[in-house]
């Protein structure tokens, strides 16, 4: 649309996740009994089904640029390592998901995100998608719930993640 230019705001959901996850970092005992402190060691990203259409798909890079620039500073945590998982439950191949995927993957290239460089990794997860048949429910959005694709994602985000701090 045309009009006043205004920041970026990354919406509702992120302002209640961002309040509710501080909220239980600033009681981390209750959570953790024993703990007293915490360190926001990095970041980890699975998203992308809701954004499936336009206007989302189409700024779908720009908004993770933003999130991650968000995420970061909301967390005091400026160089705290963000590893994504590629893909957005269809298992986005075609269509607005090959575009969202295509966004995700633009966060490895450093040339265009030089301040990404070294600090964010995206996992290709594409390929963890399970059929109807091979799985317990048709819900493509949560991965038709099959526990081998959240299994192997997790996997994948986790070495992603453990390697990003290795080089810190």
């Amino acid at each position: 649309k045309t009009g006043k230019v205004i920041d970026w705001y990354a919406g509702k959901q992120y302002d209640d996740d961002v309040a509710n996850a501080k909220a239980a970092l600033a009681d981390i005992g209750k959570y953790y009994p024993g703990a007293d402190k915490y360190e926001i060691a990095g970041f980890v990203w699975w998203q992308g089904h809701k954004d499936q259409g336009e206007p989302y798909a189409g700024r779908y890079e720009q908004n993770l640029v933003n999130l991650i620039k968000s995420l970061r500073k909301d967390f005091n945590a400026p160089s705290a390592p963000f590893v994504l998982a590629v893909g957005c439950g269809n298992p986005g191949r075609t269509s607005f998901g090959l575009q969202i995927a295509e966004a995700q993957l633009a966060m490895n290239d450093a040339p265009k995100h030089p301040e990404f460089a070294g600090n964010v990794k995206c996992v290709e997860s594409r390929d963890f998608w399970r059929e109807v048949a091979d799985s317990p429910k048709n819900q493509g959005y949560h991965y038709n719930r099959n526990a081998e694709t959240y299994m192997e994602v997790g996997n994948a985000l986790g070495w992603a993640m453990a390697d990003l701090l290795k080089k810190q």
